[in-house]
């Protein structure tokens, strides 16, 4: 009976490596990658008229990072209805903007039936890959921008609120960018015990005139948690972060 093929000492060395240079290249002398997610309006914007809602990715620590095709920024938004209409006609997404990588969105057909309260009226997939600079090494701050119109007045003008969840890809080196480093295909098992039990550094928090904190891997932040900085001197309008 032929032996069972094994996962080298040489492969393992070289998974053990690729794993390690995932986990230095997420971080800044020494410190996890750190990325800050804030919410902007024009200022004096009011709640229910026309206007853009900015989702702003920015990178404060000292370092360039490079977000790879394989691995890029990753962004999911999704507009949700805040308050209850009885009409279908009202305001639409306009239009998603963005000069940092590519984006998708789609609009939920509203059929005979408004929204409903929680219901999504939106959903956006935000990808970059390419630089971001580090705080003070240039512009560091990933902007996309997503234009409300305006709903008729006399039946109503909608809130909605912006649901973010962001991750940076798994982060982690795939097992085929490790066969073409020459290991064995013998070594899937040692690559998957390795990969449950790396975590990414990436360091995600949020900051806003209602609130600030860290926001878990893989979690949502909700525009109400925040609410955004732009809305006249003293947040007059928008510091529920509703639009």
């Amino acid at each position: 009976m032929a032996a069972s093929p094994t996962c080298t000492a040489e492969s393992k060395t070289i998974i053990d490596q690729a794993f390690a240079d995932a986990t230095a290249a997420l971080t800044c002398n020494g410190a996890p990658l750190k990325l800050e997610i804030n919410f902007y309006q024009p200022l004096n914007a009011g709640d229910g008229f026309a206007t853009d809602a900015y989702v702003n990715i920015k990178n404060l620590s000292r370092c360039t990072y490079t977000f790879t095709k394989t691995n890029p920024l990753k962004v999911a938004i999704d507009v949700v209805r805040v308050n209850e209409l009885s009409v279908t006609n009202v305001r639409d997404i306009t239009g998603v903007r963005t000069s940092w990588g590519s984006r998708t969105w789609s609009q939920t057909e509203r059929g005979s039936s408004p929204v409903p309260v929680g219901g999504r009226d939106a959903k956006i997939q935000w990808t970059f890959s390419g630089k971001l600079p580090g705080a003070g090494l240039g512009d560091n701050e990933a902007d996309i921008a997503i234009g409300f119109g305006d709903g008729a007045t006399g039946r109503g003008r909608i809130h909605d609120a912006l649901l973010v969840t962001p991750s940076t890809g798994s982060d982690a080196p795939t097992f085929e960018s490790l066969l073409e480093k020459g290991v064995s295909a013998d070594c899937i098992d040692y690559y998957n015990e390795k990969l449950s039990t790396w975590t990414s550094p990436v360091v995600w928090s949020y900051t806003g005139p209602k609130g600030s904190g860290q926001l878990a891997a893989g979690a949502t932040l909700d525009s109400r948690t925040s609410g955004n900085t732009t809305s006249g001197i003293q947040y007059a309008n928008s510091t529920n972060g509703i639009w």
